[in-house]
């Protein structure tokens, strides 16, 4: 049936725009427009149309003297929800009827009508309430700068309470008691005129039960942006705001430049496009309150309203991942991770044992809680509970260190290093109780009646180490009463030797000497034959060909290293022989086309140059052609040659004779190949 009803009504309306549209008269642009509502019939120009959220049709009488048409404008979701019939009309004595469609969503909604003739625009504001379980007809009301009544009609289906807050009594005042039906009530509000220029606001509360409904009540000037509020006082978390505007033109809005305000354009609330909802991220700031201001504005004049948007801090805040800690008796650093985004004050609560160091700040809410714990030289256990907390306000955290107490038996050193030639080594054992003493290398001895009564000085005896190489051996203190076990390691090392025992060297040239030495003394040096070679310095040289020994010896004459030297000319160092080959003998004839490996190897610590190579019959003496090779061999390198025997053959033994070149003069070499090979 509604629907029907419905269809007709809209049949009705469109023949009405059919006969309006064909009998509309020119504008009459000479003519002041007036605009009067009959007696007994609502003044929407002044005051909202209210549906309520199952929607219907309200019929608005009026009479104007010259054309009119009259338009709604466009909400920010793009949802047409109301519909008006005729849009248009002559002047004379008229009705247009108002469709508001149902409202299913949780949302109040607003749209702005405007009456439009010639020579002003008048504007209608037309507002639906949301679906909820308490629903009034209105929970937006604007009243003119003089005053005025309002009636809310409040539908619920049990008793309710009405408040007007002190701050608003003095103007809001209920004028009658609620008049009440079945599912609903209407009550009256009388509004006092204002001498206020600016505008101000009133809230009227009514509860049931758990629910509550408020009705805001805007009383302006004579300005025509009005802003449902100036200043928003916000909390520290995240959140969203409304701001309603009022207004008679399309308005700009200019944001602030900062990245915590924004517009939230995705979750629109479901009214005109002069409601408007912003987003602000949390202020996680400690007691610091931020700031930003929206300006909305006429791009056409200078007026201007600003919303001003304070969010204060989320507070302080503090905590920590550990609130006991168990160390030992030793001093030390004790780092612990502290969570706050304020400067925390720390109160030690008499522990003078536990002291803080510099903290270290790791970004906005980590620090680094840096304490030094004092060495405990009692042999009782000490607990410290120390408070972090906010000076002047609530937060705080309690830190619980636990000391264990000393140990009956203290090392303070616990790696002794001794050097090759032994002797006493004094080790240091402080204790009040009787210890085990365990020597577990044979090279350590203790000696009896060594210790003293509560620092005992053990003396152990360390055999030399002579040539041998690096050890390490250990002593173990312990205790079965105390559970008690502690290693000493003893460490001894050669301090003064030569990385090498023998070398070789050619006449005129030097050597360095590879010696370590630890000692932190000076030292010298001597040859037993100087007419082999010289030392100075730890630098040997090679004088003429033969055997020397060298002497390194610390000043004190408790060190010594030798070095064999053995002085060498360039021969002695480079050899030459044969190395096989591929080949056929007949009759200790080796036959054409046999082939034979020769190497030249140079052990010296410098580089010859081979010149050339000649084979000879092992028979007839007859010496073969010359092979020129001109070849750099490197220090410590060999190179190896094959030779291809020709059609005669050669006879074995076959000597193969090597020219070398070295430092201008040429040295020869030979080798010989035979059959055993």
């Amino acid at each position: 049936m509604k629907k029907n009803r419905f269809l007709k009504i809209c049949i009705a309306h469109a023949l009405c725009i059919m006969f309006i549209t064909s009998c509309v008269h020119k504008p009459d642009f000479d003519i002041k427009s007036e605009v009067t509502v009959p007696s007994g019939a609502v003044n929407y120009f002044d005051e909202n149309m209210e549906f309520g959220f199952q929607g219907g049709i309200k019929v608005m009488s009026f009479k104007c003297n010259i054309i009119w048409s009259i338009k709604v404008a466009d909400t920010q979701n793009g949802v047409q929800w109301l519909t008006v019939n005729p849009e248009m009309g002559n002047g004379g004595n008229n009705k247009v009827t108002f469709y508001a469609e149902d409202n299913n969503t949780y949302e109040d909604r607003s749209v702005v009508v405007q009456f439009i003739t010639a020579d002003t625009t008048r504007t209608i504001k037309v507002n639906q309430k949301r679906m909820e379980a308490i629903t009034l007809t209105s929970d937006i009301f604007e009243v003119p700068v003089d005053g005025g009544t309002i009636d809310i009609e409040v539908n619920y289906s049990t008793d309710y309470e009405v408040i007007i807050p002190d701050d608003y009594k003095s103007w809001i005042h209920q004028s009658t008691s609620d008049t009440r039906g079945l599912n609903s009530s209407k009550l009256n509000f009388t509004i006092d005129s204002s001498d206020e220029y600016e505008k101000r606001e009133g809230r009227i509360y009514f509860r049931a039960r758990d629910e509550e409904e408020v009705v805001t009540v805007y009383q302006a000037g004579s300005s025509k942006l009005v802003l449902s509020q100036n200043e928003y006082n916000l909390t520290g978390s995240e959140q969203e705001f409304s701001v309603d505007i009022s207004s008679n033109f399309d308005f700009a809005m200019e944001m602030p430049d900062v990245d915590w305000l924004k517009e939230n354009t995705s979750q629109t609330r479901g009214m005109s496009s002069h409601s408007l909802k912003f987003k602000v991220t949390e202020n996680d700031n400690y007691n610091k309150t931020r700031s930003a201001k929206i300006k909305i504005y006429d791009v056409n004049s200078k007026l201007s309203e600003t919303i001003v948007v304070n969010q204060a801090s989320i507070g302080a805040v503090i905590s920590l991942d550990t609130l006991e800690y168990h160390v030992s008796s030793e001093k030390q650093d004790l780092n612990i991770e502290v969570k706050s985004n304020f400067d925390y004050n720390i109160d030690f609560q008499g522990a003078n044992w536990v002291k803080q160091q510099k903290n270290e700040t790791r970004g906005i809410s980590s620090r680094l809680l840096r304490l030094t714990i004092d060495k405990n030289d009692s042999y009782d256990s000490r607990t410290a509970n120390i408070r972090l907390y906010e000076k002047n306000g609530s937060a705080s955290e309690t830190i619980t260190i636990t000391q264990e107490a000393k140990k009956g038996i203290e090392i303070p050193t616990k790696v002794y290093t001794i050097d090759e030639l032994g002797g006493i080594l004094d080790i240091e054992i402080n204790s009040n109780v009787d210890y085990k003493l365990t020597i577990n290398d044979d090279w350590i001895k203790e000696p009896s009646n060594t210790r003293g009564l509560a620092s005992y000085k053990n003396q152990l005896i360390i055999a030399a180490l002579g040539d041998g190489e690096d050890r390490t051996g250990t002593v173990t203190v312990s205790n079965e009463d105390l559970n008690y076990s502690e290693t000493i390691t003893i460490k001894q090392r050669q301090t003064f030797y030569l990385e090498k025992d023998e070398v070789n060297i050619l006449i005129g040239r030097e050597y360095i000497l590879p010696l370590t030495n630890l000692t932190d003394q000076s030292y010298v040096c001597s040859s037993s034959d100087t007419n082999v070679a010289t030392v100075k310095s730890g630098v040997v040289k090679g004088v003429s060909k033969g055997r020397a020994t060298i002497t390194v010896q610390t000043d004190d004459g408790k060190h010594t290293a030798i070095c064999v030297v053995n002085v060498c000319e360039i021969t002695d160092m480079i050899t030459v022989y044969s190395s096989g080959g591929v080949v056929s003998i007949t009759d200790d004839l080796i036959q054409y086309e046999s082939k034979l490996r020769w190497t030249f190897n140079n052990g010296s610590k410098e580089k010859v140059l081979l010149k050339s190579m000649q084979l000879i019959d092992g028979v007839t003496g007859i010496e073969g052609n010359e092979m020129t090779v001109n070849k750099e061999v490197a220090a410590e390198t060999s190179v190896t040659y094959t030779t291809t025997i020709g059609i005669g053959g050669i006879h074995i033994p076959v000597k193969c004779r090597f020219t070398f070149e070295f430092d201008g003069k040429q040295y020869i070499m030979e080798t010989v190949y035979d059959k055993s090979l």
